[in-house]
Order: C-alpha cells, then structure tokens, then sequence
C-alpha cells in the first residue's frame, strides 16, 4: 500500500495525462495518516508491485515530489 498526502496526491494526478495507465489506478481512498501526524489526510493506494513501478515511473516524470512516498512502499513490500 502506497500513502501519499492528500494535497501531492491531487497535483500528481492533475500532472497525469489520463490516458495514461497510472491515471487509471483507482484503488485508493482517503484516510488519516496513521505513522506521522494523525491530524494530516492521505491518499491509501493498494496496487500490485508492477501497479507500483508505474506509479513511480509517472512520478519521476511529472510530480516527484511523490517519488518518495512510493518507493518505500515498494521496498517496505519487497521486504515483507
């Protein structure tokens, strides 16, 4: 699962050309962050380690100031 502050979430999907596959990668919802600051929003996003990948190559392209958020998802599953 992906975490990302609500507030980069939404620039990085304005970035996201829709027609692009990231652009489609639904499967996200809103929640209080559960790690960090409990007052602050973030945007959950189960995907699949390829879902992942892509999110991440978007990110590096258009909005990375997300880059990081996603690669420690990926690392934090590849160690699991």
């Amino acid at each position: 699962m992906i975490e990302i502050p609500t507030e980069h979430y939404d620039l990085f999907v304005a970035e996201c050309d829709q027609t692009f596959q990231e652009y489609s990668i639904q499967n996200s919802v809103n929640a209080r962050d559960q790690v960090g600051e409990p007052d602050r929003r973030v945007v959950q996003i189960r995907c699949d380690e390829e879902e992942a990948l892509t999110l991440l190559g978007a990110a590096c392209q258009v909005y990375p100031d997300v880059t990081r958020a996603i690669s420690t998802a990926i690392d934090r599953a590849l160690k699991s």
